[in-house]
């Protein structure tokens, strides 16, 4: 009876059954989602324990599946380094997280999405132009990526959501995904993507460096990291930047997170006092 189970199990007498091929993997949490979670996380530094970075995700625990397939999204990204307790954002996350300026925080969405091969792939294989048949992507991602067809329309939405958060797609008037060609309203370089980002020093206008490090002698070495955040106030705006030659230790980063909701506040107060002026100079002619 053993003996006649075992072959049954395998197929034949001393054979193997075949094993059930893995489908491609492919970021569960899509580049716009991830975008908000660094934006959150890096108000408060660019190095986290893995507990606290859980928490920006919406986890209450690390040890669920669920996070873990979440956070592999993330490295799937390039936008996290580290393994065991900490975790630290990469030089795009940091830029998406905290960027200069709009045109800044594009480049870094998009080099995020070239980070992802398979995403990638599919964006250089389907027309531009067009309307996109989701039917059609769930297909290339099966027979083409080799994605597995339970997971082709959760792969789908994923990729929709991170195109256009890349700015490499486009909604038309009925809604519908437009892929757009490399380079389309100067949102790419010419090859498409961003292979090479000035670094997060060279984005920092020469006008914002401190004068203690402007005149007499140079900085040792390259300041970094670099947090910079700007508030837009009546006739000019608030700028909080903060450089160091050295790595910022992450116990200031919550005192840091505590200044800029008060620059925060700050910017408010003055738009809502421009405001009330200009509604008294009203009611008095």
């Amino acid at each position: 009876m053993s003996s006649e189970s075992d072959a049954q199990s395998t197929g034949t007498a001393g054979s193997k059954r075949p094993s059930r091929k893995r489908g491609t993997a492919f970021p569960v949490v899509h580049l716009s989602e991830a975008a908000g979670i660094l934006k959150e996380a890096g108000k408060y530094g660019f190095e986290h324990a893995t507990a606290s970075f859980a928490t920006y995700m919406g986890h209450s625990t690390v040890n669920s599946g669920s996070f873990r397939q979440r956070l592999a999204a993330f490295r799937d990204w390039e936008l996290i380094t580290g393994r065991g307790d900490t975790l630290t954002m990469t030089e795009v996350a940091q830029r998406i997280a905290m960027p200069t300026d709009e045109a800044a925080e594009r480049r870094a969405l998009q080099q995020a999405f070239k980070n992802c091969g398979v995403f990638t792939g599919l964006y250089e294989k389907m027309a531009k132009g067009k309307p996109i048949d989701p039917s059609g992507l769930g297909a290339q991602a099966v027979h083409g990526f080799g994605v597995a067809p339970s997971k082709a329309s959760q792969f789908v939405r994923s990729f929709v959501e991170s195109v256009l958060a890349a700015h490499l797609a486009e909604t038309d008037d009925e809604g519908n995904v437009v892929l757009l060609e490399p380079g389309d309203n100067d949102q790419a370089d010419d090859d498409g993507m961003i292979d090479e980002m000035p670094t997060a020093t060279e984005q920092i206008d020469s006008r914002s460096v401190p004068s203690a490090l402007s005149v007499g002698r140079e900085p040792k070495g390259a300041l970094s990291p670099t947090i910079r955040q700007s508030w837009q106030v009546t006739g000019g705006e608030i700028v909080f930047e903060l450089r160091s030659a050295t790595a910022l230790p992450a116990a200031v980063f919550g005192a840091i997170g505590k200044l800029m909701e008060g620059l925060e506040a700050l910017a408010e107060s003055l738009n809502e006092s421009d405001d009330l002026d200009s509604a008294d100079e009203g009611a008095g002619t």
